[in-house]
């Protein structure tokens, strides 16, 4: 099992924002400067955790996002998880998580994911951050 917290503010881009050009006339798709520092920061978040083997057999994968409170959010609710209802959507943030993981070893395939859970939130600025959890799906023996 891996359960982290990464102290950071979670990405506002996702794996869906790639540049595209058109090279000898067939398209070519690229992460643009902003995506491969995010890859950089993923890695070095990442890295230190990173488990002995990749974990195998079917997964659930738990990723829970909390984004800095807005600026419009009233001070009675800055304590409190706000759910954060705009871009990135959850699909797209979580996929990119899910590549980083099978890149770095973590998950052996992200195809091995069985059950997904992914929840977005503004919060206070002690809790910012990404709740990472890796499991072999419930009642299943790898």
């Amino acid at each position: 099992m891996i359960d982290l917290y990464l102290r950071c503010t979670p990405p506002s881009t996702t794996a869906q924002k790639k540049g595209m050009r058109f090279v000898n006339g067939k398209p070519q798709f690229f992460h643009n400067a902003r995506m491969q520092r995010e890859e950089v920061t993923w890695t070095s978040l990442l890295a230190p955790h990173r488990p002995q083997a990749p974990l195998t057999g079917p997964l659930e994968l738990s990723l829970c996002f909390i984004y800095p409170h807005l600026k419009s959010t009233p001070k009675k609710r800055l304590g409190d998880l706000v759910p954060k209802t705009t871009k990135p959507d959850c699909g797209n943030v979580a996929k990119h998580l899910e590549d980083h993981l099978t890149k770095l070893r973590f998950i052996e395939d992200d195809a091995r994911i069985a059950r997904l859970i992914v929840e977005k939130f503004h919060g206070p600025e002690s809790h910012v951050g990404i709740r990472v959890i890796v499991r072999p799906f419930p009642g299943v023996t790898p």
